[in-house]
């Protein structure tokens, strides 16, 4: 069992600390932000990696619902689902229960729900050169993200990948909408933050080629 101060113990809650590789995680403020609110919801017993699972669980229901254009609950499960990635993420850091799986499979249900999202729409209004080129990226970054952890190398999510992803998800949140209330601007502005996205995608590529060249 580990042991955590009295400041810890606040952050911490009430949930008993488990024994994982990665003890005193760096807290990020949104991870503060969420555990004075939404993950005070959340009993000792639910696990970030529970969170991922549900995450990768919604995909498809996510898809299907947006495939027949069932937008009134294709968005909201979308939201639902998005968000969970930031649950999941602080749960684990504020309580200390990082692990492997959960570093790997985080950012794989991240790309699953942007991926097949992403397919969908491409068949429905987005650019067919923009939606080709962010699947492409993320196919090669969560191959990459195999290939580490294949190899015993495990790489924790940075802040260019978390832009990308809160980019992605505001993106997609955007089109989606777009195709729900058949705005114009909302395309465009889909369009235009999903192209920054992919500038933070070819960024994180590289730094994560610098972190294994070094």
């Amino acid at each position: 069992m580990a042991v955590i101060d009295a400041s810890s113990a606040i952050m911490y809650g009430r949930c008993n600390l488990m024994e994982l590789a990665y003890q005193n995680p760096q807290i990020h403020w949104h991870d503060r932000l969420l555990a004075a609110t939404v993950l005070r919801l959340f009993p000792c017993t639910v696990l970030p990696n529970h969170i991922t699972i549900f995450r990768l669980l919604t995909v498809p229901v996510v898809v299907w619902l947006i495939y027949i254009g069932n937008y009134t609950w294709g968005v909201p499960v979308f939201i639902i689902s998005a968000f969970t990635d930031a649950i999941d993420g602080s749960l684990a850091r504020t309580r200390n229960q990082i692990t492997k799986w959960g570093i790997v499979f985080d950012p794989i249900a991240d790309k699953l729900l942007v991926g097949s999202v992403l397919v969908v729409l491409i068949m429905k209004s987005l650019s067919l050169y923009l939606g080709i080129t962010i699947i492409a990226i993320e196919t090669v970054v969560a191959l990459a993200g195999l290939y580490s952890h294949r190899s015993g190398e495990v790489h924790m999510a940075n802040y260019l990948g978390k832009m990308k992803m809160v980019l992605q998800v505001f993106g997609l949140l955007f089109l989606l909408i777009a195709a729900w209330w058949q705005n114009d601007s909302l395309r465009i502005l889909a369009t235009i933050t999903l192209s920054f996205s992919v500038v933070f995608s070819l960024a994180n590529m590289v730094a994560f080629g610098l972190r294994k060249a070094i």
